[in-house]
C-alpha cells in the first residue's frame, strides 16, 4: 500500500487524478474530475490574463482610435447632466474596443490601456471631467468582465 505524499506515516490507496501522487483523505480536494492533491487543485491562471505583444499593440491602437476619437465627440456634446452619460458611454465603448482588439483579454493590462487612452483623449480635447467619468466607467466594465 502506498504512503501519502504529505503524511508519510499514513497509508492510502487514493491518488491524485492529475499527477498520480498518493494522497490521504486529509489532503484530497474534491474537484469535478475527481480527487486532486492540493497543488493540482489550485486554480490555474486563465488563458485570458496574458496578453501577447501583437494583441497588446492591437489593443493600444483600438484604444487610441476610440479613446482619442471619442474625446472630441464627447467634448462637443458634453454639457450638464449629459456629461456623465456621455462619459459612461465613451468609457464603455473604449473598454470594449480594447477587450475585443486584444482577443478577449481582460484584467489589468486592458484596464491600463483603456485608462491611458481615455486620459490622453481627455487631455487632447480638454474634456477632463468627461475623461475621468469615462475612465471610471471603463475600469468598472473591465472589472465586471474580469470577474465573470
Amino acid at each position: 500500500m502506498a504512503r501519502c505524499s504529505y503524511h508519510p506515516d499514513v497509508e492510502t490507496e487514493l491518488t491524485c487524478t492529475e499527477c498520480g501522487k498518493p494522497i490521504c483523505p486529509k489532503e484530497m480536494v474534491l474537484t469535478p474530475v475527481g480527487y486532486k492533491c492540493p497543488e493540482d487543485a489550485r486554480a490555474k491562471r486563465g488563458q485570458y490574463t496574458y496578453v501577447k505583444p501583437k494583441q497588446l499593440v492591437l489593443a493600444i491602437l483600438a484604444g487610441l482610435a476610440v479613446g482619442t476619437g471619442g474625446a472630441f465627440i464627447a467634448g462637443a456634446f458634453a454639457g450638464g447632466f449629459f456629461t456623465i452619460l456621455i462619459g459612461i458611454l465613451w468609457g464603455s465603448l473604449t473598454a470594449e474596443a480594447v477587450r475585443r482588439a486584444s482577443g478577449g483579454h481582460r484584467g489589468g493590462t486592458g484596464g491600463a490601456v483603456a485608462a491611458v487612452c481615455l486620459g490622453l483623449g481627455g487631455l487632447l480635447s480638454g474634456a477632463l471631467f468627461v475623461a475621468i467619468v469615462a475612465i471610471v466607467a471603463a475600469l468598472a466594465q473591465l472589472a465586471v468582465i474580469f470577474n465573470r
